[in-house]
């Protein structure tokens, strides 16, 4: 008869000091990163633009969850801004662990107003 070796149990680690809580990402930071991101983006095409935080809605499909970020976009309107407008729709926005999954583009009264749908890349976060 062979006898069953008894079952370890993993050891427990204790640390000195409590570990820092994770950092917490706040939804607003999500919005505020897709206006740096933009703003940067318009800068390079030679297009000074002002863009505001409108709204900022949580969004969920069966497979997916994200926001939907409102954005209101003021510039002085020249051929640059034409271009980088026409062209940001076909654009891959860098966002990191966000994917920007579709991007509108309204024109308002001397202004313009960006809606995006940024889902969570769960693969890459």
């Amino acid at each position: 008869m062979i006898a069953a070796a008894p079952m370890l149990r993993p050891a427990r680690h204790e640390t000195a000091e409590p570990r820092p809580p994770s950092r917490i990402r706040r939804p607003a930071d999500r919005s505020e990163r897709l206006a740096r991101i933009l703003s940067t983006d318009a800068m390079h095409a030679g297009c000074l633009v002002a863009l505001e935080v409108e709204d900022m809605t949580p969004w969920f499909s069966a497979t997916f969850s994200g926001v939907v970020v409102t954005l209101t976009l003021t510039a002085p309107h020249d051929p640059a801004l034409s271009a980088w407008l026409a062209e940001l729709l076909e654009r891959d926005i860098p966002m990191g662990r966000d994917i920007v999954a579709d991007l509108a583009i309204e024109p308002m009264d001397g202004a313009w107003r960006l809606r995006a749908l940024l889902c969570l890349d769960a693969a890459h976060g």
